[in-house]
């Protein structure tokens, strides 16, 4: 393998190790050494890589961040809130790296006091600009401010999480996500747009094929 290449992997390997650790085990309590046994490198190959436990754990929680903002493709306003939501529930739910990053940023804010505010107040943004998009659809109610729904949902989102894990180990995080959806979405809708948005709820948490809109363009 090159010497690159190998580089990379090392560096891919560190980071995977690391993500258990950090998933598992609290900042003060996690240890270079879980991660470098974990991740079957030599001390120095680590340190060649992270200087620190700290910027080992900074780099987690900014690729926490990288996997979590994309925004899905082919969809638009409510729906690509709501399926953002999804996937990033089902990522928690699947991807140490994400869990690992989720909870160095809520459990570790002292250590990261600028990295780890920045996911949340980058979340909140886009998702601002998604309602926004969803004002100008006329899917929700044209009055509300665009940047208070992003802050509001982003904190609940991140309150249902919390309590998901805590009490579930995030098994039913996607099931109370869903109970979310159906009790926000009446205080958020234009009229006339409830029934057609409530729809989108089983299509984005069930698979269910999306209902035509009455106010999208003709298909074909």
């Amino acid at each position: 393998m090159p010497k690159q290449a190998r580089a990379i992997a090392t560096r891919e390997s560190i980071i995977d190790a690391a993500a258990e650790v950090f998933a598992a085990r609290s900042f003060a309590s996690a240890t270079l050494a879980d991660v470098i046994a974990r991740a079957g490198v030599t001390q120095g190959s680590l340190y060649f890589h992270f200087a620190s436990k700290h910027e080992l754990a900074a780099e987690l929680i900014r690729e926490q961040h990288s996997r979590s903002i994309a925004l899905p493709a082919g969809v638009d306003g409510m729906h690509a809130i709501i399926q953002v939501s999804r996937d990033l529930a089902r990522q928690i739910q699947g991807d140490q790296v994400v869990q690992a990053g989720l909870r160095l940023s809520t459990e570790s804010v002292e250590q990261f006091p600028d990295l780890a505010k920045h996911p949340y107040e980058a979340w909140a943004e886009a998702t601002a600009a998604l309602v926004a998009r969803a004002i100008e659809l006329g899917e929700l109610a044209p009055d509300l401010d665009a940047a208070a729904v992003g802050r509001v949902l982003r904190s609940s989102f991140t309150g249902i999480q919390i309590a998901s894990r805590v009490t579930a180990d995030w098994v039913d995080l996607v099931d109370r996500l869903e109970e979310l959806w159906r009790i926000v979405l009446p205080g958020l809708v234009a009229p006339g747009r409830l029934d057609e948005l409530l729809a989108l709820i089983p299509v984005v948490f069930g698979g269910e094929e999306a209902p035509d809109s009455p106010h999208s363009a003709p298909r074909g």
